[in-house]
């Protein structure tokens, strides 16, 4: 089972890799890491992947595909992608540059119906070779949209603890964001302060939900810290004690 850092940059990859990790997600935004950036300085050479999210409305099906054959030609198909319909943070709301209906100010159902559509579109390509990609499902319409074009999915953890979505394990990707009750600092936090899909565990007890994926079949992991000043740095300890044990 894979596991993949959530929000990295690409400087830091190597520090990544060294820890264990299988992978990066490389956030979407007007001040994230692009595929130039990351193209130019990826390393063929690690067992390393390289999954950068884009937001549906952003560009065409057919260019995007053209861009990730390039770079997979010469990465040994390196690049995944990670679609998302789109939240858009402050800064980027007035920025502009994007034609047709939808953009960074639709609601975020215009936004939903948007990618769907986009994956229609991407699916029915007759000359070019589709990405590997990872849909980010957060509702029942997008689940639906990437099971019936038999996509990878990148489910949040609260989704995948009601149990309510007919997931293909080994094409399902959970994102969560573990807060380590070993650390005195953390013991304090209000869960209802954190983000969605985060929660309390114990090296040990997440250690072993870890295991239970793995056991299970599910594609991968994605980690993320909360809160980012402390979490980040306890979550890439844990993955490089968890890999050494394993």
């Amino acid at each position: 089972m894979k596991i993949y850092y959530f929000g990295g940059t690409i400087d830091m990859v190597d520090m990544l890799y060294e820890n264990g990790f299988d992978g990066n997600l490389f956030l979407a935004g007007i001040k994230n890491d692009d595929f130039v950036k990351i193209g130019r300085h990826m390393d063929i050479s690690k067992n390393f992947k390289y999954m950068v999210a884009i937001r549906a409305y952003l560009i065409s099906p057919q260019y995007l595909s053209m861009i990730c054959s390039s770079i997979n030609e010469i990465s040994n198909n390196k690049i995944e992608i990670n679609l998302l319909s789109g939240w858009t943070k402050e800064e980027e709301k007035h920025v502009g540059g994007i034609m047709g209906d939808v953009n960074d100010l639709s609601p975020q159902i215009d936004k939903s119906n948007y990618m769907i559509e986009f994956l229609e579109v991407m699916n029915n390509m007759k000359t070019l070779h589709k990405p590997k990609t990872y849909v980010s499902c957060t509702n029942e319409f997008t689940f639906a949209a990437a099971k019936k074009h038999k996509e990878h999915v990148i489910l949040p953890y609260s989704r995948y603890k009601t149990g309510q979505y007919d997931i293909e394990k080994s094409k399902t990707i959970i994102s969560i964001g573990p807060i380590f009750k070993d650390y005195e600092d953390n013991r304090n936090i209000d869960i209802n302060d954190a983000p969605y899909d985060s929660e309390f565990f114990t090296k040990e007890s997440f250690a072993s939900f870890l295991d239970k994926l793995d056991n299970d079949g599910f594609d991968g992991i994605l980690l993320y810290g909360w809160p980012i000043e402390t979490e980040n740095a306890r979550i890439i300890e844990f993955v490089k004690e968890y890999k050494n044990k394993n």
